[in-house]
């Protein structure tokens, strides 16, 4: 799911590769989910959608047509990527009480902005770029999806960013679900120095569904990885595990909600 600012992210995944290094330190380079965002609480309200060209990819080496603003643009991102828009994603209400909608405005230091609404256009090479943290072997293939689109929320005040990738079938988004799978048990405990490990654990929560804890030590957040028929959708929380809102007792109602659809 997974953020350096534009994801995973982003913008969760905003918008664009954020890594940490720590020479000197011990450490490994790392990118994180997502920038801390500030963002602010948007009202429970669809949005228009503006519309954006579609496109397909397959592989993380194909070149990627896409709506999104690649990582490091400024351009501002549309609301719906293909036929993604915010009505693929839970609202806050089926989510739980504190759960809101939030809006990013960007940040020029970090290199993207935002678009006045919580969704946002992803460019699908962040998706993979960003799915795995850096300095994390990746032997596993991560297929490109097709579509990306973010949407924000705060959960008591925690941020959080979900990203649906759209994939060209089924399988593909097995394919890309289960190489990061693959290659998120094999960065278990890798990493050091101030970064402290890259990924600390990975828990599978049933067919289809992954949680695993990102660069905890240093800048702690939890992820949730759910298959959804030709969509993956990945939730990043910026909290420690074993604290809400994405726990080990509360994704498996989040893998629920974000299956609705």
């Amino acid at each position: 799911m997974t953020r350096d600012r534009r994801w995973l992210h982003s913008t969760l995944l905003a918008a664009t590769v954020v890594a940490v290094l720590t020479a000197g330190c011990g450490g490994t380079p790392q990118a994180r989910p997502a920038p801390t965002p500030a963002p602010s609480v948007a009202a429970d309200t669809e949005s228009p959608a503006e519309p954006s060209p579609a496109g397909t990819a397959t592989d993380a080496a194909t070149t990627t047509p896409s709506s999104a603003p690649e990582p490091g643009s400024m351009q501002t991102p549309g609301r719906t990527s293909g036929e993604l828009s915010r009505r693929d994603f839970p609202r806050p209400q089926a989510l739980g009480g504190q759960w809101r909608y939030a809006v990013d405005s960007g940040d020029a230091e970090e290199g993207y902005v935002g678009n006045g609404t919580p969704a946002l256009a992803r460019s699908p090479r962040e998706i993979v770029q960003t799915a795995v943290p850096f300095g994390c072997p990746r032997p596993a293939r991560m297929p490109l999806p097709e579509h990306a689109l973010e949407v924000d929320y705060t959960a008591g005040g925690t941020a959080v960013i979900a990203i649906r990738s759209q994939f060209a079938d089924g399988a593909t988004a097995r394919a890309f679900f289960a190489g990061r799978r693959d290659d998120l048990h094999g960065c278990v405990g890798r990493g050091g120095g101030a970064v402290g490990p890259l990924v600390t654990d990975v828990q599978p929560l049933g067919p289809g569904a992954l949680l695993n804890g990102r660069t905890q030590r240093s800048d702690p957040w939890m992820e949730l990885a759910v298959l959804d028929g030709d969509s993956v959708v990945l939730l990043a929380s910026q909290n420690r595990a074993g604290r809400p809102p994405l726990d080990p007792a509360t994704a498996p109602r989040l893998a629920a909600a974000f299956r609705a659809r």
